[in-house]
């Protein structure tokens, strides 16, 4: 069932899964997370697929969490008569920012300041690296280039300029309109493009508490710039992205795998959500299989710690966008049968506060006792989220009345999620937890689990308890299997 699988998947929104039809097939391949980029679309149609998102999610009983994706101070070519130029080695074209609409060798671009901040010899590369030109001259507003290597460049594809700084704002007007349009939406995650240093989290944090939303913030790494503050990034963040695309034209291409491990590595360490991201199955965006190339890559960054791998043109704009997800769900509940992939409890590290003593506790607990579960009463999911750092091989279940924490907890390594009604006492809690536990067959008479609560109940406390229950209940499970959470159905 999809609730075996740990590592969560991640889809971007397109055309191929953007109707009610499509969005339900892609929950039911397995979608943890359904990314919105904010590059493309008006926000009617972003506010058409969130509607969809939000009730399919209530009849699967699968939360899904909606990450916001901000287009961020990405550099783009402009439009070309007939939608795309040829680019010829050894040929020159002009980089011209007043052109509306680009032909020939002549290269429209939304980056007005291009030719103050090149000079001759400043590399330009296209479309994530596929094509390269060089700087000849600079004149006024207009660049000339040479052509190093030449490709097919369509509309609004991307330019990076590696090591030259830009000297742009973080957040541009764009993203603050769709920031403010997300937060109105109550998206469960905001990705902030091009990340440079931790000012920039902090300008986004400040953003969305005067607005009074929990809304948690992804940094996407993909700046040379970000490497030099990456500890600082991450600590401030709620979750990182290591966006492949941008950040391997930025470091060059053999330095990609190892800083992909470094920030994988860096989150993990200190108990942060991390997304590995870019053509994990991009040949699959033509073609029905993946490479064994794509395989192995997928099945690394499992391996490397990633609490979620994400589908970007596999799902937006792909001819076999739900067999892309099902593969991915393959791939990972494959590698996540290797034992040496569970308990990274170390009983050397001093903890800083009751909450990650009692998460690692737990996870130490449930491996003695060979538990069935870790139950996490929450209301923020704190507890939960810090126990999934500890990567226990006892099934992780996260449960409370608020929706809103489900649904952001949906991204975070092997974190399952109940709702069950508002509760007074431990008992009356354990009560609910016991009967669903039984009735969807994830535990036997018998079992052991351990429990984490923060007591007195009433007053909300923080984590700050320990329980252990034995299964009693013989309750009889639901034989239906529609009736079930779309997660638990085997």
């Amino acid at each position: 069932m999809l609730a075996d699988r740990c590592v969560k998947i991640v889809a971007t929104v397109g055309p191929a899964i953007c109707d009610r039809g499509k969005l339900f097939r892609a929950i039911e391949s397995g979608v943890n997370v359904l990314r919105l980029n904010f590059s493309h679309g008006t926000h009617c149609e972003h506010l058409e697929v969130m509607g969809h998102v939000r009730e399919l999610s209530r009849q699967l009983q699968a939360p899904v969490a909606l990450l916001q994706d901000l287009q961020g101070p990405k550099i783009r070519v402009g439009v070309f008569k007939g939608g795309f130029i040829q680019l010829k080695v050894g040929e020159k074209v002009i980089f011209d920012p007043t052109l509306e609409e680009g032909e020939e060798n002549h290269i429209p671009t939304d980056f007005k300041k291009l030719s103050e901040v090149v000079k001759k010899g400043t590399r330009i590369l296209l479309d994530d690296g596929l094509m390269e030109v060089v700087v000849e001259r600079s004149d006024n507003s207009r660049v000339e280039a040479k052509v190093v290597y030449g490709g097919i460049l369509k509309n609004r594809k991307g330019m990076n300029l590696p090591k030259v700084p830009l000297g742009v704002e973080c957040l541009t007007e764009k993203d603050l309109e769709d920031l403010e349009f997300g937060l109105a939406n109550k998206v469960d995650y905001v990705a902030l493009s091009f990340v440079r240093k931790a000012q920039d989290i902090l300008q986004l944090r400040e953003l969305i508490e005067d607005r009074g939303f929990g809304t948690k913030i992804i940094a996407k790494i993909e700046m040379l710039e970000a490497l030099d503050h990456l500890e600082e990034i991450i600590r401030l963040s709620d979750g990182v992205m290591v966006a492949r695309g941008d950040l391997s034209v930025e470091v060059g291409q053999s330095q990609l795998p190892g800083v992909q491990k470094k920030i994988i590595k860096r989150c993990n360490l200190m108990g942060k959500p991390v997304i590995t991201a870019t053509q994990m199955l991009d040949s699959m965006v033509e073609n029905p299989r993946p490479t064994r190339a794509e395989i192995t890559d997928v099945a690394n960054a499992v391996l490397d710690g990633s609490d979620a791998l994400m589908l970007s043109a596999e799902s937006a704009s792909g001819k076999y966008p739900f067999k892309c997800i099902q593969t991915m769900h393959e791939i990972v509940t494959e590698v996540e049968k290797s034992g040496d992939y569970f308990y990274k409890i170390s009983l050397e590290e001093e903890f800083a506060d009751i909450t990650r003593a009692i998460a690692a506790s737990a996870c130490l607990t449930a491996q003695k006792l060979n538990a069935s579960a870790i139950i996490c009463l929450t209301t923020a999911g704190k507890t939960a989220s810090m126990i999934s750092r500890f990567r226990p091989k006892a099934k992780i279940i996260a449960v409370t009345h608020i929706l809103e924490t489900l649904n952001r907890l949906e991204l975070v390594w092997g974190i399952q999620t109940f709702i069950i009604r508002p509760y007074k006492s431990t008992d009356e809690a354990m009560s609910q937890i016991e009967d669903l536990l039984v009735r969807y067959g994830l535990v036997n008479t018998g079992d052991k689990v351990v429990l984490t609560l923060g007591v007195p109940v009433l007053l909300r406390a923080k984590t700050n308890s320990l329980r252990v229950f034995t299964i009693g209940s013989e309750g009889e499970r639901i034989g239906d299997q529609s009736q079930l959470p779309l997660r638990f159905r085997n």
